[in-house]
């Protein structure tokens, strides 16, 4: 009787085992909630109290804090699982030590704050992304004419604002600097062969089907900050998700595959932040990332060996803040 080589039994079985995961994933999707559509509101774009008013006239909540005259104004995009509340140590921190620098920080379309609750864990496109956020710092601009505009992106953040800075709508302005905490620079990865080819066709089929990050892991604990508090606390949170459609985290691994190639072609000063600890992105990718800017713009970054992903929270964020503060007496 022939022995079949090796290498082929091998092939055989991963083929199997993702077709496998994929009628399972087909299977599931049955059970899946059906995504509620948001009917567009006649309304323009504005800036209120506590929430403003996006392009196609859907609500979001922001934070901010402003100083009576600011020469600078930062608008802070959130990571996955986060909401605009992760900047209340950084804003705690400038109304001490700069009253010269303002902060908004907007809710992200598709996250746990998200005032359509069926929308949360979804997105449709990133163009959408994109849209709210030059329209929330038009609306800004507007607030403060005389101040100049940064984007700070935190984790998932980061990819919001590269791509944004990137796909500017015709009429709007890009901001003038940006900055990057704990930067997304690699997905794909970090995700077992089988499991993104099972991803992608069940996307493509189902692209609805909601699956939670766990899903994805490598069994690996995903330790956030030096002491973990962050993570424990995290589904006892208002904005927690447990379950993303295969749609929004393919946008993600899709807009991670393009920032080193949309760094090319970045024409702002840049700050890059991101830990030593941090095990969603290591040194390496995050230092090929830097190195991808151009020569003649201004690129900083900061690299703090000891501190784990959720730079904002974690155990270093004053001297974090610190080195935001002193980049933006420089970053002209």
């Amino acid at each position: 009787m022939r022995t079949l080589n090796p290498s082929y039994v091998a092939a055989f079985d991963a083929v199997s085992r993702v077709w496998v995961a994929c009628l399972l994933l087909l299977m599931a999707s049955s059970c899946s909630p059906p995504m509620g559509v948001n009917p567009k509101a006649n309304i323009l774009p504005h800036l209120a109290e506590k929430h403003y008013v996006s392009y196609d006239g859907d609500h979001f909540g922001y934070r901010n804090w402003k100083p009576a005259a600011p020469h600078t104004v930062i608008i802070g995009i959130h990571g996955i699982s986060g909401h605009s509340g992760d900047y209340k140590y950084l804003t705690k921190h400038l109304r001490s030590n700069d009253r010269g620098v303002a902060i908004y920080a907007p809710e992200t379309r598709g996250q746990g704050m998200d005032a359509n609750k069926k929308r949360r864990g979804d997105i449709i496109n990133s163009r959408e992304w994109t849209k709210d956020l030059y329209t929330f710092t038009s609306l800004v601009r507007k607030a403060h004419p005389k101040a100049r505009i940064i984007w700070l992106g935190e984790s998932m953040g980061t990819l919001i604002i590269m791509h944004a800075y990137h796909a500017t709508p015709h009429g709007f302005k890009k901001p003038d600097a940006l900055i990057f905490a704990s930067p997304i620079v690699d997905i794909s990865s970090k995700i077992s062969v089988w499991k993104l080819g099972t991803m992608r066709v069940a996307a493509f089929l189902f692209p609805q089907l909601r699956i939670s990050l766990e899903t994805l892991s490598t069994g690996e604990r995903p330790v956030v900050t030096k002491d973990d508090i962050h993570e424990e606390q995290a589904n006892k949170n208002e904005w927690y998700i447990p379950r993303y459609t295969l749609r929004l985290l393919l946008t993600l691994g899709n807009m991670a595959d393009r920032l080193k190639k949309l760094a090319a072609d970045t024409r702002c000063p840049i700050l890059i932040l991101n830990g030593g600890m941090d095990i969603f992105t290591s040194k390496e990718k995050v230092d090929e990332f830097c190195a991808s800017f151009p020569k003649d713009i201004p690129c900083t970054h900061h690299y703090y060996k000891d501190s784990f992903h959720l730079l904002l929270y974690d155990h270093q964020r004053e001297k974090i803040f610190r080195d935001i503060s002193t980049w933006l007496k420089t970053a002209r």
